[in-house]
């Protein structure tokens, strides 16, 4: 088995997120992922929270490695945002070069 580190070299669109494991499942490669950061930016007033108000799991498809299938499972925070006036009292982080609202492939994937 290859490292973290490794897979990263190979899929540098993860470089935001950490491979916590990889697992074989008939959907194929199975990587459990999260977020590098402590923090995430309101997408409304652009002001930084650290305050999480739920986590859930997301599924991306991604492009296929040497023909096997491969699924990004992405642990999601939901974070409070704390800014006086905000119409958005909770939202969703989103990885840079990986996530959009409701994107359920990778923009690799989307590309091919």
């Amino acid at each position: 088995m290859c490292s973290s580190d490794g897979l990263q070299q190979v899929l540098p669109h993860l470089s935001a997120v950490v491979i916590e494991s990889v697992q074989w499942s008939v959907e194929g490669v199975v990587l459990r992922t999260r977020s590098r950061t402590s923090s995430a930016r309101c997408p409304h007033c652009e002001e930084r929270s650290r305050r999480v108000h739920a986590r859930y799991e997301r599924r991306l498809a991604d492009a296929p490695l040497g023909g096997v299938p491969v699924v990004i499972v992405l642990l999601i925070r939901r974070f409070k945002c704390l800014a006086a006036g905000c119409p958005a009292v909770t939202f969703a982080e989103q990885i840079p070069g990986l996530t959009g609202p409701h994107a359920r492939y990778t923009p690799i994937l989307r590309g091919q």
